[in-house]
């Protein structure tokens, strides 16, 4: 299980970044994110990997720092809204838009061993 939650926080780094690169450049892109983060995802990567997922984004305002914790997962709980992923349900390769993040096109390359 922890390599598959540890893949996973790759996959969601890959994937933040590539959304914060596109809306620092992007004004109207920026305001989607800001707006509908699913709808953002889907024009980012062509397809919405899991629609049922509750995404939030903040926006720092100036003197201002977010400090975000992602939720402790326990080494013998899977959370709710992996069990699709974990059951067959999702393929990695929802995560991945057409063509791949900066010209990266596999896991292998996005995700290499330690």
């Amino acid at each position: 299980m922890s390599d598959f939650v540890d893949t996973l926080g790759r996959a969601r780094a890959h994937i933040e970044a590539a959304l914060i690169a596109r809306a620092m450049e992007d004004a109207a892109f920026r305001e989607m994110l800001k707006a509908d983060p699913h709808a953002a995802l889907k024009q980012l990567m062509g397809n919405d990997p899991i629609p049922s997922l509750k995404i939030r984004v903040i926006e720092e305002a100036a003197g201002e720092i977010t400090l975000v914790l992602p939720r402790s997962i326990a080494e013998d709980e899977l959370p709710d809204e992996l069990l699709d992923l974990a059951s067959g349900g999702i393929s990695f390769s929802s995560f991945l838009p057409p063509g791949g993040f900066h010209g990266e096109t596999s896991w292998k390359n996005l995700c290499p061993k330690k």
